[in-house]
């Protein structure tokens, strides 16, 4: 079995670079890229991590060092999040975004070699199923950590997140997000992390600073609050027209090993949806982690770890085998 290493929770986020993808700039780090300078080629599998709502890339830098040992690891800032550049057409939609990745994996499987391990969060996690249904072809692997798949079930702690509640108010979704991302960036972190961690306190004050520092750069983006609204009205559109039958069916379609892993205490997409989740994709398995919230890879890495290593291990060995 693959060692893992320890979280280092004070760490430099990881280094990166922009790609044009369908002609537009998406920017990609890489866990470790000065790696790839070196020979030998790197043996390691391929994992490549989508980010939730709201989210960017460094959501997934302690996932990915703590896999370092068994894969190369890289996570994209999709469309309009992080730094990369919005879509020109202004669709935020899911399907939208899973090109974008498709065409990325499509540039990565060229030099790496056939087969990612792909691994997203929330709407990240929706986003990968969508991959997995269009092009199975360039996936080894899926691990879902609480994909946004439909929770339209009222609930009273979900509305005082004030876009969720802002933004069903017909004109104000947009509105809403302005008012939030006018807020400082420390309190728009401290606010957001309170939301999707049970306990902010494990992330520690360097992952805060880089956390704040990611506010601050995306506050001089005019683009980045209309981004937020429009994904987010994407995203409840698709979960109410015929009650996410797309959700449903892209899961059905999946075929490739997958691990979806769940906070007991998620806020944003209750934990009650993932039996369904699991019932319809075939074979998959389902862990989920007691005080935890929407971001298990956040507040629980190197549990985290240990469900994506053993599921890269199984399925390499399998490759392998036939």
């Amino acid at each position: 079995m693959s060692a893992l290493a320890q979280v280092n929770r004070t760490s430099d986020v990881w280094p990166g670079q922009f790609v044009t993808l369908r002609g537009r700039r998406v920017f990609v780090r890489h866990v470790d890229a000065a790696a790839e300078t070196t020979a030998p080629p790197d043996p390691r599998p391929t994992a490549v991590m989508i980010h939730g709502l709201g989210g960017s890339s460094i959501n997934w830098t302690d996932l990915g060092q703590v896999l370092a040992p068994t894969a190369a690891s890289y996570a994209l800032d999709l469309p309009g999040f992080g730094l990369s550049d919005p879509p020109a057409d202004g669709d935020y939609g899911i399907e939208e975004f899973a090109w974008t990745v498709i065409a990325y994996l499509e540039t990565l499987v060229a030099v790496r070699g056939p087969g990612v391990h792909l691994i997203g969060n929330s709407l990240g996690g929706a986003i990968a199923v969508r991959v997995a249904m269009l092009r199975p072809d360039l996936l080894r692997s899926l691990t879902l950590i609480s994909p946004a798949f439909p929770d339209l079930r009222p609930r009273v702690r979900r509305l005082q997140f004030l876009p969720l509640s802002l933004v069903r108010i017909p004109g104000l979704g947009p509105a809403g997000f302005r008012l939030v991302a006018s807020a400082y960036p420390e309190q728009q972190v401290d606010r957001t992390f309170g939301e999707i961690l049970v306990d902010p306190r494990v992330m520690g004050p360097v992952r805060r600073r880089q956390a704040v520092d990611q506010a601050v750069a995306r506050a001089s983006m005019p683009w980045a609050p209309d981004a937020l609204a429009a994904s987010f009205n994407a995203l409840v559109r698709s979960w109410l027209v015929d009650l996410g039958a797309s959700h449903w069916a892209a899961a059905r379609a999946v075929s490739v090993p997958t691990a979806v892993v769940w906070g007991a205490r998620d806020l944003l997409v209750s934990v009650g949806v993932a039996p369904k989740v699991v019932r319809h994709i075939k074979g998959s398995t389902l862990t989920v982690f007691e005080d935890v919230g929407h971001v298990a890879q956040m507040e629980r890495p190197e549990e985290t770890a240990r469900i994506v290593r053993d599921l890269i291990v199984a399925t390499e060995r399998a490759v392998g085998e036939t």
